[in-house]
């Protein structure tokens, strides 16, 4: 239940920023950017992109592709269309302070979602291992392998959606997002308990 909520809770913030019209995060907009230009949803491009870096990450570590990190991945594709096209008729908002004020829930939303799904035991969305898997493999820090990787996709984002997809709230996003994430994960620390032995004693590592 935590995991699905958890992952439900992010795509609804996934959808209050892409209607927020102030930009998205840089890892969701070239599937925003895509999606404005064809008759394909924003959700089926997130689901293609996380099944092809599932592909890659086994390409990098010569092992067999995660497919069991395909499960999350089609989840978020799912929930966000349900947001954003049942709920929200994938309207963009164009009054200024509605906009800002709707981003800064979507933030929140994503932040406090991410963190929850994280407690649970079971697979996590590619992109996370991703990062991992070309940091071990590059000697280059964390850091700089997100900042390039997303800095990539926040200029493809740019070229196919321009200012709605990419503008300073996808700045503020890669700012922002993290600390978000990690406040919210140490707040919800108690959800732990409720976790396997096993799964908790791999947090505390």
């Amino acid at each position: 239940m935590l995991y699905f909520m958890g992952i439900f809770v992010s795509s609804l913030g996934l959808a209050l920023l892409i209607i927020s019209g102030v930009g998205v995060a840089p890892g969701d907009s070239v599937a925003v950017g895509l999606a404005e230009r064809t008759p394909i949803s924003v959700g089926v491009f997130l689901i293609i992109g996380f099944v092809a870096l599932v592909m890659i990450n086994a390409l990098i570590e010569k092992k067999r592709p995660r497919f069991e990190s395909i499960i999350p991945s089609v989840i978020r594709g799912l929930t966000l269309n349900f947001w954003l096209y049942l709920i929200f008729n994938n309207q963009v908002l164009d009054v200024l302070w509605l906009q800002w004020t709707v981003f800064a829930i979507g933030v929140v939303c994503i932040g406090l979602g991410i963190a929850v799904y994280l407690h649970a035991p079971f697979p996590h969305i590619p992109v996370d291992h991703f990062m991992m898997v070309v940091n071990e493999n590059t000697n280059q820090s964390k850091r700089f392998v997100r900042v390039l990787f997303e800095g990539v996709l926040a200029l493809i984002g740019f070229v196919l959606g321009g200012f709605d997809v990419v503008g300073w709230g996808t700045l503020i996003t890669a700012l922002m997002l993290g600390p978000f994430i990690q406040w919210f994960y140490e707040k919800t620390y108690f959800l732990e308990d409720i976790a396997p032995p096993k799964h908790r004693k791999e947090l505390m590592e």
